[in-house]
């Protein structure tokens, strides 16, 4: 396993997103109330993009379909209407900088 840095320390805040292509894989970094967050940039309802989604507190809103997530279990506010969850990896910190492991 290789570490691939995404971003610098420094240049976090709350509010910040940066979409990422990984090995083929759409991947959104957030950082929302001082935590960051690695997602795959797909909502689980119909796998619209997430980049242009609204957060408010800990809830993760599609921008296509208006549903909800959590970003503390992933899961959809409402279950009924989608089993899915959000799809998190993990991220490891390195000097300056917050990355992923890749093969």
């Amino acid at each position: 396993m290789a570490y691939l840095p995404l971003a610098k320390l420094h240049e976090l805040y709350d509010g910040y997103r940066q979409s990422l292509r990984i090995k083929g894989v759409d991947l959104l970094l957030l950082q929302e109330d001082g935590r960051l967050l690695l997602l795959l940039n797909q909502c689980p309802h119909q796998q619209a993009r997430l980049d242009q989604a609204t957060i408010h507190g800990s809830w993760l809103r599609c921008p296509a379909h208006g549903m909800e997530f959590s970003l503390d279990t992933g899961r959809a506010a409402n279950p009924a209407t989608c089993q899915g969850a959000l799809q998190a990896f993990p991220l490891v910190y390195e000097g300056n900088s917050v990355g992923v492991e890749v093969d």
